[in-house]
């Protein structure tokens, strides 16, 4: 959910909530130009206002891969640590410019850590994830350039649950870097699990319409000739329901066409339930290209509001098969299932979470135990 979230927080009940979601939907589709929560801070420029956001998201993850068990001090990856910089300046009523800085700093991200504490790759200071520029007409849309969200970036990913800081569809956040079958055996929870969310964030031009009665449309052009095209939804649907939905389509290297999306529905008493899908049809050059890429995701859950602040609980389920085009073999079945709770502390902004999932891979010819992972932490924004 990552450029929002990819959690959706909600600071009030259930459905007074849906506001800050829809806002941020919104935002994805380059309909807002500035966090809702953020203040202004002073700006090197007077004709330019400037804010400052961001969070620092630190928990524990307890994994047993069958042979080995660990607890690690980790950064969760499905909503990490970050720093955002936002200025926005208004030519007249209609035109405004702006730009977005945003770099995160992860120190062992449940996104690639092993069970024995070790963190390979990961980076040893900011990485980026937007570097960009942006000019909005209110009648015509919004053209970005620069290193940002593609149009189909966050399509697998709408969720109205309020436990997407600790469980949603890229389910390999939380322990995505233990191996099957232990240490140095098999392939990563990453590697055979993808949620096939368009082409992530890239450097590209990007063209959003306008909001037009909850619809926004995008499309973006990135290097290596990718491309992609989204359709996006948030609003009220009636019966006391709220909907936030994405489908896009993509082109990506060696994949010839990629067709994904998600849907989540949120009801006034509460319940919610979410879904999301996608698969590819693979170029000839790809490494498998045999392999029929695909996966599927649903979660039940429930919202309700409270003292201190929301309250949320979720189960969920997750099936790929063949997704990764390096490691995953032909036949591969990864299977997860969840459970998640998140609490809500608004007078210090603060989300606490617990979940816990099982990871499960079939393959021809091997026998692999179980993944067992359960992570809680804390989420601080400012």
């Amino acid at each position: 959910m990552e450029t929002t979230h990819r959690s959706l927080r909600r600071p009030g009940g259930a459905v007074r909530g849906f506001a800050a979601t829809a806002a941020v939907m919104l935002a994805l589709a380059g309909q807002t130009t500035a966090p809702a929560s953020a203040q202004e801070v002073t700006s090197g420029n007077d004709n330019i206002r400037l804010t400052l956001s961001g969070q620092i998201n630190r928990g524990l993850l307890h994994v047993d891969d069958g042979s080995n068990t660990a607890l690690l001090n980790v950064d969760n990856d499905g909503s990490s640590t970050r720093v955002r910089f936002v200025g926005v300046g208004n030519y007249n009523e209609e035109i405004a410019v702006g730009t977005v800085f945003e770099v995160q700093l992860e120190s062992n991200s449940t996104g690639n850590i092993k069970i024995d504490g070790s963190a390979p790759g990961e980076a040893d200071g900011f990485t980026k994830r937007n570097l960009e520029i942006y000019g909005n007409h209110s009648r015509f849309g919004r053209i970005w350039l620069g290193h940002g969200s593609t149009a189909s970036d966050g399509t697998s990913e709408a969720d109205l649950s309020g436990t997407g800081v600790i469980g949603y569809s890229s389910v390999a956040d939380m322990a995505g870097g233990i191996e099957f079958g232990g240490l140095g055996v098999g392939p990563q929870i990453n590697e055979v699990f993808s949620n096939l969310d368009g082409l992530s964030r890239d450097d590209r031009i990007r063209y959003d319409t306008p909001n037009l009665s909850g619809f926004t449309v995008s499309a973006s052009y990135a290097d290596s000739r990718k491309s992609d095209i989204a359709l996006r939804f948030a609003g009220d649907v009636g019966a006391g329901l709220k909907l936030v939905g994405a489908v896009a389509y993509s082109i990506n290297g060696n994949i010839d066409s990629q067709v994904n999306g998600s849907l989540s529905l949120l009801h006034e008493s509460g319940f919610n339930v979410t879904a999301a899908a996608g698969a590819q049809d693979l170029q000839a050059g790809a490494v498998n290209p045999n392999r029929d890429p695909s996966f599927w995701y649903a979660k039940l859950g429930y919202l309700w509001g409270g003292g201190l602040g929301d309250t949320a609980i979720g189960v969920d389920y997750a099936s790929a098969e063949e997704v990764q085009d390096v490691v995953a073999a032909t036949g591969d079945e990864f299977t997860s299932y969840g459970v998640f709770v998140v609490q809500s502390i608004d007078r210090i902004a603060t989300d606490l979470y617990l979940g816990a999932r099982n990871h499960k891979l079939d393959r021809v010819g091997q026998n692999y135990d179980d993944i067992f992972a359960v992570l809680g932490g804390a989420r601080i924004k400012f």
